[in-house]
């Protein structure tokens, strides 16, 4: 792999952590203010999972796809990792994302994303997101 993909790869796997760390900042805040919070919580924990993804793909030397769905789809390809634990989670938040980020209506109804989560979800995102984290580092260092 040539030096400059090694080192997106390493550049992309400092920004999921320095994101993940972010969003146990939010986290904190939203507990201590009682403000809701949550969505951003989710949405930052997928944003870091997702970079944690693309850290995989650079260090491969693959072009990293724009769209969501095609980032993670090429992840468990290159990795062979389609049916895996940590795909099922990639793909469980990614199906969240949109609902963490965007007031959307659908069949008459307003989507509110920090009416839609609350702090179990933003627990869960926490959590998933640090072992999404901690299986790239582990393969990352292979």
């Amino acid at each position: 792999m040539d030096e400059i993909r090694e080192r997106q790869s390493k550049e992309y796997l400092e920004e999921a952590e320095l994101t993940l760390i972010a969003a146990e900042a939010v986290f904190k805040e939203a507990k201590e203010t009682k403000k809701d919070l949550w969505a951003q919580v989710v949405k930052a924990c997928y944003d870091s999972m997702e970079q944690a993804v693309s850290a995989a793909l650079a260090k491969r030397g693959l072009l990293i796809p724009k769209e969501h769905p095609a980032k993670v789809t090429a992840f468990a390809n290159s990795y062979l990792l389609r049916d895996s634990d940590v795909v099922g989670t990639l793909a469980k938040w990614l199906g969240m994302r949109s609902k963490a980020q965007y007031v959307d209506v659908r069949a008459g109804k307003i989507y509110v994303p920090h009416e839609i989560f609350d702090e179990w979800d933003a627990e869960e995102a926490i959590k998933d997101a640090k072992s999404v984290l901690d299986f790239m580092r582990k393969m990352l260092a292979k």
